[in-house]
């Protein structure tokens, strides 16, 4: 392993899962954990990928 002096800032990926029609979403740790949720709340939800 080599030095990573000045490298990147570590940054993690999540899956963002929200409603338009007020229903709680919540975040994922993929997409297919965040779909899954979705249709087990009815489906019609938007995932959106976040960096953090």
């Amino acid at each position: 392993m080599g030095c990573n002096c000045g490298g990147k800032r570590r940054t993690s990926t999540v899956f963002v899962l929200s409603y338009g029609d007020g229903r709680q979403g919540g975040e994922y740790g993929s997409k297919t954990d965040a779909e899954i949720a979705d249709v087990r709340k009815g489906g019609g939800g938007v995932i959106r990928m976040v960096q953090k």
